[in-house]
C-alpha cells in the first residue's frame, strides 16, 4: 500500500499526476421523510378544514329553507298585530245603515244613490245634503265610528275610489257623502267580488325538512 493511497482504497487505486479519486458521501434521507410527512399532515388538515366548512354551510341553508316553529309551538305567548278587517266576518247590507249625503251642487244626486243602495238591502237613514257642508273632491268619502269600520267597508265596495274618515260616532251607522268626482255606484256583481274573502294559500313544506 501506497503512502498516497488514500484511506480505506486498500491499494486499488494509486494516485498519479495531479487527479484524485473523489470520495461520495451517501445522503441522509431523513429530511426528505420529514418533509414529506409535513405535506401530508397540511394537506390532511386543509381537507378536513373545508370539509367542515362546506358542511356548516350546507346545514346553515338547509334550516333557512324550512319554516320556524311558531311561537305558540314553543311555548311563548303571541304578540297579537293590528289586522285590517276580515272579508269573511263583515255584515249584511240589511244590518248597514247608510246616510247619505250630497256635497255637491247636482239636485237629486243623494235620492238617487239612496234608492240604489235600498235596492241592494241597505237600510236607508238621512238623505239630504252634506250637513258638514265640506268640500269633497273625489267620488265619495265614507264617515264612520270605530264601531262602523266593518260598514263602511262593505259601503266602500259599492263606490270605488271614496275616502275614510273616522270620527267620534258610537254606533256602526256610515255617512256616504257624494263627491265632485261622482260618476256612479259599482255594479252588485263588482261590488261582490270585492268584498269575497281571497283563498287561502296552499302551505308548503321543503322536502328536506
Amino acid at each position: 500500500m501506497s503512502m498516497l493511497t488514500p484511506r480505506g482504497m486498500r491499494g486499488q487505486y494509486k494516485i498519479t499526476g495531479k487527479i484524485y479519486p473523489r470520495m461520495t458521501r451517501r445522503r441522509r434521507k431523513w429530511p426528505v421523510v420529514v418533509a414529506c410527512l409535513v405535506a401530508l399532515t397540511v394537506l390532511g388538515t386543509g381537507a378536513f378544514a373545508v370539509y367542515h366548512f362546506t358542511k356548516d354551510d350546507s346545514s346553515s341553508n338547509a334550516a333557512a329553507g324550512c319554516p320556524s316553529k311558531s311561537p305558540s309551538a314553543s311555548g311563548a305567548p303571541a304578540t297579537p298585530a293590528a289586522q285590517p278587517v276580515s272579508l269573511a266576518n263583515l255584515p249584511a247590507p240589511s244590518a248597514i245603515t247608510v246616510n247619505v249625503y250630497n256635497a255637491t251642487q247636482r239636485q237629486g244626486l243623494a235620492k238617487g244613490v239612496a234608492d240604489e243602495l235600498k235596492k241592494r238591502g241597505f237600510v236607508i237613514g238621512k238623505v239630504t245634503n252634506d250637513p258638514l257642508k265640506q268640500q269633497v273632491t273625489g267620488p265619495g268619502q265614507l264617515r264612520a265610528g270605530v264601531p262602523g269600520k266593518g260598514p263602511s267597508t262593505v259601503v266602500a265596495a259599492h263606490l270605488a275610489g271614496t275616502q275614510a274618515v273616522e270620527d267620534a260616532r258610537t254606533d256602526g251607522s256610515v255617512d256616504l257623502v257624494l263627491g265632485e268626482g261622482f260618476q256612479t255606484l259599482a255594479t252588485p256583481e263588482a261590488a261582490a267580488a270585492a268584498l269575497a274573502p281571497p283563498p287561502a294559500p296552499a302551505a308548503s313544506t321543503p322536502a328536506h325538512c
